[in-house]
Parts: C-alpha cells; structure tokens; sequence
C-alpha cells in the first residue's frame, strides 16, 4: 500500500481490499462485481448481492476514476465501520 492515502472510513477500504476480483469457487458466497454505470471518467461498480440477500440491503459502491494508473478510488457507502476497541 506504498504511496497510498485514505480520507474516510479506513475500515471500509480495509474490508474490500483483498477483494477486488470475481471469485465463484465458493457457490455459497461468490463474489462477482458488477458495473453499474461509467460517467465523466468515473467508473462504479458494486458487489452482486446473494439471492437470499433481504430487500433493505444496500451494498458498498465503488468508484474508480477512468485512467491508466487507477489512481482513484472513492468507496460510497450506506454503512461505516464501527470503532474498533483497543
């Protein structure tokens, strides 16, 4: 993570690193990103929701600005991490 800066919810950014590729091995909770729209150099994806997901359920979108280098990343999120205890 050399070279890196966060503004916001670190836990956020910590919980989806690791994340960032389709993984369908697990047929109970396979992961599959999925575009929801590429809008003035902006590209936002989200995580597919299970099919036993409840209706309330909002997932974290993601977005990521349109370049080469990715250097932008911006995490939209209806949740927030809770404060860790020491």
């Amino acid at each position: 993570m050399k070279g890196y800066k966060i503004i916001g919810d670190k836990g956020l950014f910590d919980d989806l690193r690791g994340q960032e590729t389709n993984d369908t091995s697990d047929d109970q909770k396979p992961r599959v990103w999925r575009l929801l729209m590429e809008r003035g150099g902006w590209i936002y994806l989200f995580p597919a929701l299970n099919s036993d997901a409840q209706p309330s359920q909002r997932p974290s979108i993601l977005a990521i600005q349109a370049s080469q280098q990715g250097e932008q990343q911006l995490i939209l999120s209806p949740n927030y991490t809770k404060k860790r205890s020491p």
